[in-house]
């Protein structure tokens, strides 16, 4: 491995001077600074649509994005001895954001909120280069993942012996299949369609993995990386990922949420549709559906007892994330 580095760095303009490996990469410390090597197996349209929106940040005045670096022929992909593609990128010493870290959290929040006002895609005279626009249909999504639902609660009805695991499922069901129903209904009341339409007419770019591995606090900056998942579409998908995944962090606390929300609206207001859209999103039981998707999908002869306590603790936190909503509600609608 290290000859294939070795060859593929002869291809950069940077002088080497140590290198590890991280999570997904190999870190490199160059003369030139902090570099990031990863091997790319998405499409090269791809790849330059994800550089695009990064330089829009930057011409835009935010810089602190792990840009992708040219090699010496002033490509952005290079290829080793066996073909495989590698991306040479800008990186940054700092730390993670902390989802414990209520100041974090708040910073973090503020911050996409000014991503999402700079992230404008342009409109390109040769062609778009985006690749795709955002994903299903929301609204064929949830009944995909409804019918989902009901087929693992039928297998399990359907059998003799249950462990307790199937147990809890069979218990906590009705109330999140319920949840979800209440979820699909709300979209007929957003006109979903028509939201997307306008973001893309807009040309609004979202992240699409904004999580605390992806911003990384540097001193007085926040860094934001790996915008693998770009692309051009509802910008309010990246709230949601980012508050579901505080909230399920830290015991879906009403205040922590609220505040989440408000700091975000500070900078960035949300529209009527967009803020219903948030509540929706918030209201499909995503966690359970993951949880008895993946038993469905998994070996059914043996228990998983991680699994299973993941399951306890969605149950017990259920009380306190429906206050949430409660209050996520009156606020958003």
């Amino acid at each position: 491995m290290d000859e294939k580095i070795e060859e593929i760095l002869k291809q950069y303009p940077i002088q080497l001077i140590g290198k590890r490996r991280i999570r997904g990469a190999i870190l490199l410390e160059a003369k030139e600074g902090l570099y990031t090597l990863v091997q790319y197996k998405d499409s090269a349209r791809r790849l330059a649509f994800q550089e695009q929106v990064k330089h829009i940040l930057i011409n835009g005045g935010y810089s602190y994005v792990d840009e992708g670096i040219p090699s010496v022929d002033g490509e952005l992909l290079t290829k080793d001895s066996m073909g495989s593609r590698w991306l040479l990128k800008r990186w940054y010493i700092g730390r993670e954001c902390n989802l414990k870290d209520e100041k974090d959290i708040y910073h973090a929040t503020k911050h996409l909120a000014s991503l999402h006002n700079m992230m404008h895609y342009p409109n390109e005279e040769d062609g778009d280069i985006a690749e795709g626009v955002q994903g299903d249909n929301l609204d064929l999504l949830l009944e995909r993942h409804m019918r989902e639902m009901k087929r693992v609660y039928n297998y399990i009805r359907g059998k003799k012996k249950r462990n307790e695991m199937e147990i809890c499922i069979l218990n906590l069901f009705q109330k999140f299949y319920d949840q979800a129903g209440f979820a699909h209904m709300y979209i007929s009341e957003i006109n979903y369609n028509e939201l997307k339409e306008q973001c893309i007419l807009q040309r609004r770019v979202y992240h699409g993995s904004y999580n605390y591995h992806n911003i990384i606090f540097s001193e007085q900056q926040i860094i934001t990386t790996n915008f693998d998942r770009a692309d051009i579409g509802i910008q309010i998908v990246d709230l949601y990922d980012f508050l579901r995944k505080i909230m399920e962090k830290n015991g879906w606390n009403t205040k922590q949420g609220i505040k989440i929300l408000d700091a975000y609206q500070k900078v960035r207001p949300l529209g009527k549709q967009e803020a219903k859209l948030l509540y929706v999103l918030l209201l499909f039981p995503e966690k359970f559906w993951k949880q008895i998707n993946f038993y469905y999908n998994g070996k059914k002869s043996w228990m998983s007892l991680k699994n299973y306590d993941k399951l306890l603790k969605i149950e017990s936190q259920e009380e306190l994330r429906r206050n949430f909503l409660r209050e996520a509600k009156g606020l958003l609608f």
